[in-house]
């Protein structure tokens, strides 16, 4: 194994480890929030709204962890 595959690895590993959705969900939200704030959201909405998202996510990986997701 060479040293950089080693690297990127250890990289994916931590960041993304056994739960991609956490890793890609808060990304999207903060993707989502802000070009609703550049269409004009009024910002306390928007952070509302990305606390919502990242909470949904969250509940979501573990419904999907738990077996209770469909």
């Amino acid at each position: 194994m060479t040293v950089v595959h080693r690297f990127f690895s250890f990289w994916y590993d931590f960041l993304v480890g056994d739960s991609w959705e956490l890793f890609l969900g808060p990304i999207v939200a903060l993707l989502v929030v802000g070009i609703c704030i550049d269409l004009g959201v009024d910002h306390a909405l928007a952070g509302f709204m990305l606390f919502a998202l990242v909470v949904a996510i969250a509940l979501a990986s573990v419904a999907r962890r738990s077996g209770t997701a469909t």
